[in-house]
């Protein structure tokens, strides 16, 4: 066996330093653009679900997120459940919030939002409202009868063109907010937040204390309870804490909501990634299965001869097979090349989406481990099956290429 290796070895090596180098460049650089084909897209993919999952993370739920438990609309002990919360190893702020239903008017415009009660001072911790004002100024702790606006909701601005909007409400505008209980306050426009995510631009932030008084609540009532951790990653792990140090209500992870959310988005996404893979793969294996046939019809009477004096058939299909892996792995560097380019240059220049939302791709590597061996494996296949079913031939039929 280990001869057979040798002098396989060595006959694809002569047949390599003996074969024309501008068909060997252009096998390469189609294998190349194959193996960039494969990867590349899973990665811009990665990058596009990651900017999604990292607005759950940066506004709604933040690492984790403590919900009113069974039929409760809130989660009744909230200061309670902030001081169990604090104390807990792993968590670096949390704090909580109160979520309401309401029409918001202006100047006989009006649409339906979400109206999103927050204490001010504890936002800068958690999450990224406070830095994503693009006109005027963010709540302060005496911020009452002041309100945010998303961005969509309003004239001119990204999205707003899509969904209905107040019109032309600026810094100072006034607004009037109808609550789900009936109750109307007017508000001055403190400032507008864009986000470019839907998540966060079609809502309103209001102090606390306002949705406190409105619905009648002691202080003590949240809709949510949302936790930031000092480590990425150990989400779960800090849950568990959590939930052991005495919370009784339910504690879900940022991807334990975000896949909720995006689950069937992705899955679309992901169904597109599988089959451009698929196809990849496919058209790799093939592109490697007709260069080594042809090679092999066109070096038939050499085989034959090969084996007249000797050579065994396991030496000639393995020269196939290492020929092959030449090829795909000649690709797969130019291919990496060319990946880790495209890589750094989207790092610096994200793919833009609606002028305002950024994509950069992210690099997995052991992904990239992955289709590697895959190319590889299906490198040999390919290389050995023609091979393998001229060496069977007899030595006269080789030789008269019959």
């Amino acid at each position: 066996m280990i001869n057979d290796i040798k002098v396989g070895a060595l006959i694809a090596y002569c047949s390599i330093k003996r074969g024309n180098k501008k068909t060997l460049a252009f096998i390469v650089f189609v294998l190349s653009l194959i193996f960039l084909n494969l990867v590349f897209l899973p990665s811009m993919i990665g990058g596009l679900s990651g900017m999604f999952t990292g607005f759950m993370q940066d506004y709604p739920y933040g690492d984790i997120v403590i919900e009113p438990g069974g039929d409760n609309t809130y989660i009744n002990n909230a200061d309670n459940v902030l001081q169990i919360v604090r104390a807990v190893n792993g968590v670096r702020a949390a704090t909580k919030r109160l979520d309401a239903a309401a029409s918001i008017e202006h100047k006989q415009k009006v649409v339906g939002s979400t109206i999103t009660g927050i204490l001010p001072a504890e936002e800068y911790d958690i999450s990224r409202y406070p830095y994503i004002i693009s006109e005027g100024d963010f709540l302060g702790e005496l911020s009452r009868d002041e309100i945010i606006i998303g961005a969509m909701l309003v004239e001119g601005y990204f999205g707003s063109e899509i969904y209905d909007n107040l019109g032309q409400v600026r810094e100072g505008s006034l607004v009037d907010v109808t609550y789900s209980n009936g109750v109307k306050r007017t508000y001055k426009v403190k400032g507008i937040m864009e986000g470019t995510f839907e998540v966060v631009d079609l809502n309103a932030l209001v102090h606390y204390k306002e949705i406190e008084d409105v619905y009648g609540l002691n202080g003590t009532e949240a809709t949510r309870v949302v936790v930031r951790i000092n480590k990425q990653g150990t989400e779960d792990i800090v849950k568990e804490k959590i939930i052991s140090a005495g919370v009784k209500e339910p504690a879900f992870t940022w991807a334990d909501k975000s896949d909720k959310i995006l689950r069937q988005a992705m899955q679309s996404i992901g169904a597109i990634n599988v089959m451009s893979k698929f196809v990849s793969l496919v058209v790799g294996a093939a592109l490697i299965l007709i260069i080594i046939y042809i090679n092999v019809l066109n070096r038939k009477k050499e085989i034959g001869i090969l084996k007249a004096v000797g050579i065994t058939p396991g030496s000639i299909v393995l020269s196939y097979a290492f020929l092959s892996m030449f090829y795909v792995l000649m690709g797969i560097f130019v291919g990496l090349i060319l990946y880790f380019t495209l890589m750094l240059y989207f790092q610096a220049n994200p793919f833009r989406m609606y002028e305002s939302i950024k994509i950069r791709p992210e690099i997995d590597y052991l992904f990239l481990i992955q289709n590697i061996l895959t190319m590889l494996v299906l490198s040999v296949i390919a290389g050995i099956l023609p091979a393998w079913m001229v060496s069977k031939e007899s030595i006269l039929k080789a030789i008269w290429g019959r």
